[in-house]
């Protein structure tokens, strides 16, 4: 009974949330990078076309399974749990999609289990009707401009989750969306909660006032570190790509297992792509002062 009304409790907030807007400006880079040139003038119209298309989740919910029993699934750390509430596939001739979509229980704080996995259904939703629609629209177009169906080669998206750490006071985990289609393309979403308190854990909570300073400090003598090192190259701003500045204001990040943050940059972000997506731990100030 008690994770009948856990499931039904998060899919009453779930359903009430209204789907962030901004996930869309993806689709314009995304359409580029798959449209052959030849077919390059169709573009306009495929934007054009996918705008119009409102966000539904009825395809979802056909192609669902869910946990029976929050007691069955396997706990993460000693309080928390992180569980895959739904499972996804859809395979035909323009897409291969694989999801899974995670949500978490056994913090001892309901608003925040119903405001995380709220805000995960929202997204992983939304993210999946995108690439749903756009894989359709990719494929029609193709065909219309003088494409073979046998030559169509399915974009490819699949979503999963990595826990990075769980104890008694912090949770932390990323989902990844993945697509593949000429080349790839890799998105991921970062939870950092503060178990005791409910909210997000900021970089200023974890390293101080001074937090900007103190990771931008860490990131320029890694960086140098990793220079030294044959085939390890970052952009330095000698070929007029600038290199790495500054973290930002919102910097994405992840908690490890020693409690550190661990600084996450996008693939060609500060390095060229075969050096992947750079991560950087920075270590706590009493740690810095120890050493």
């Amino acid at each position: 009974m008690k994770s009948e009304n856990f499931f039904q409790g998060a899919k009453k907030v779930y359903e009430s949330i209204e789907i962030p807007t901004e996930l869309s400006s993806r689709m314009e880079s995304a359409i580029d990078t798959a449209m052959p040139k030849h077919h390059y003038y169709y573009r306009q119209a495929v934007c054009a076309m996918a705008a119009c298309f409102a966000l539904f989740v009825t395809a979802l919910n056909t192609n669902q399974v869910f946990a029976q029993s929050v007691s069955e699934l396997p706990i993460v750390g000693t309080v928390a749990k992180v569980f895959t509430f739904r499972e996804y596939t859809w395979h035909d001739a323009s897409r291969e999609i694989t999801a899974q979509i995670p949500a978490v229980s056994g913090t001892g704080n309901d608003d925040l289990e119903a405001r995380v996995n709220a805000e995960i259904q929202t997204r992983v939703d939304a993210i999946l009707d995108e690439a749903n629609k756009r894989s359709e629209l990719e494929h029609k177009a193709f065909l219309e401009t003088g494409g073979n169906e046998e030559d169509y080669i399915p974009v490819t998206v699949t979503v999963t989750y990595d826990i990075k750490s769980s104890n008694e006071k912090y949770l932390s985990f990323t989902i990844t969306e993945t697509e593949v289609r000429a080349s790839s393309y890799t998105e991921h979403m970062f939870y950092n909660l503060d178990l005791t308190t409910g909210e997000d854990i900021t970089l200023e909570d974890l390293l101080g006032e001074d937090w900007k300073s103190i990771a931008d400090e860490s990131i320029r003598e890694q960086i140098a570190q990793r220079s030294q090192i044959e085939g390890n190259i970052y952009f330095d701003g000698s070929d007029g790509i600038p290199g790495f500045e500054s973290v930002g204001d919102h910097p994405n990040f992840y908690i490890n297992a020693s409690g550190n943050p661990v600084i996450c940059f996008d693939k060609y972000e500060i390095a060229p792509g075969y050096m992947g997506t750079p991560e950087f731990e920075i270590p706590l100030p009493s740690e810095q002062t120890d050493s």
